[in-house]
């Protein structure tokens, strides 16, 4: 069901060029089935022994019928430059993708998209606050973000929970662990996307194209944690270049895994609490959900840690003049009913 120029972009894109040569080739060309019918012409711009072997599988009758069945095999569709589902702002770069390979629902590509990330080292306060605005931004967008541990792990979490989920990878799918339970939900109740072909590995600058593809994939993003050096800035840095409206979560100023978000609030990215923040910059009105009842002593609590940040155990104990064994079960209450966190080493705080 592939056009004679959709099979020539696939054919081209399964070769280890960097994505702006292959645009290039294409350009000089004039399209992806001009360059195949006359190669031999631009062969010159590729390294000898690699233009050899793309001139070889044009006269291999199985190279394509092969690569074919290694995306249906794996059940990958992939979606065109320029084709239905292809991102926009991807049209605009001189390295954009010639092909998007997808698992999963399609249909989230033709949704508005908001990218959600965060950094490995995301405090656990700032992944429970991301999971939840994650979560409630499906209402209006698909969330996008990547497959890293931390705020990425957070974000997907939350869109799974809403619906919306999309996380865009590194490499290809051939990078993917195997035994992620996460991904493997993605795949199933998401959309799993992959900006090169299966084989591609994982380098280090492949972090840096993903969060510029990211950017330009959505309307505006949102970050969860950064230190002062982080890849989420990364993401942010494309964004605001794009024009795309950024959102940060707010730190405390000890806090170091925060650092790189207060910098981004300082520099003008909106201060974000909660999803509200987010729509009304979009001018989305949401329905109030109401907040969950809590009673004297939980409120007495809950004031008590807005006002401390983060605290020990002991220190709430002491400025609540609560006992510790009561203590516990009020800090329970409040973290059911969504409005404290436990955080490591008997550390609380409150959302």
């Amino acid at each position: 069901m592939w056009t004679k120029e959709e099979k020539c972009l696939l054919w081209l894109d399964s070769f280890p060029l960097e994505p702006v040569k292959k645009q290039a080739l294409i350009a000089a060309a004039g399209s992806a089935l001009a360059l195949v019918k006359s190669f031999s012409l631009y062969a010159k711009d590729v390294e000898p022994e690699l233009a050899e072997r793309m001139q070889t599988s044009l006269s291999d009758g199985e190279y394509f019928s092969e690569l074919q069945a290694g995306l249906e095999k794996e059940k990958i569709t992939p979606v065109f430059y320029g084709g239905e589902g292809y991102p926009e702002g991807w049209l605009t770069l001189a390295d954009a993708p010639l092909c998007l390979y997808a698992k999963g629902d399609l249909g989230l590509l033709q949704e508005k998209r908001f990218a959600v990330v965060g950094s490995r080292r995301t405090t656990e306060i700032g992944r429970k606050t991301g999971k939840k605005i994650a979560e409630a931004l499906t209402a209006h967008f698909a969330v996008v973000t990547g497959s890293a541990d931390g705020g990425d792990e957070a974000a997907l979490s939350g869109a799974l929970a809403g619906g919306k989920a999309i996380c865009l990878l590194a490499g290809g799918f051939g990078s993917v662990p195997k035994e992620n339970p996460l991904l493997s939900e993605t795949e199933k109740k998401g959309l799993l996307l992959a900006a090169c072909p299966y084989d591609t590995p994982v380098r280090t600058y492949s972090y840096e194209y993903r969060n510029k593809l990211l950017a330009a994939a959505c309307e505006g993003g949102l970050v969860l944690g950064a230190a002062k050096k982080s890849g989420s800035l990364i993401t942010a840095k494309y964004l605001k270049a794009q024009g795309k409206k950024l959102f940060a979560i707010p730190y405390s100023p000890s806090v170091a895994a925060g650092e790189g978000c207060n910098a981004l609030i300082k520099d003008g990215a909106f201060l974000t609490e909660r999803a509200e923040d987010i729509f009304s910059q979009y001018g989305i009105t949401v329905e109030q959900k109401p907040k969950p009842t809590l009673s004297d002593t939980e409120s007495a609590v809950f004031k008590l840690l807005q006002g401390l940040g983060e605290a020990h155990l002991s220190e709430i104990a002491k400025d609540s003049g609560i006992p510790i064994f009561k203590l516990t079960a009020i800090l329970s209450s409040l973290e059911v009913k969504g409005a404290a966190v436990k955080l490591g080493g008997n550390r609380y705080a409150a959302v």
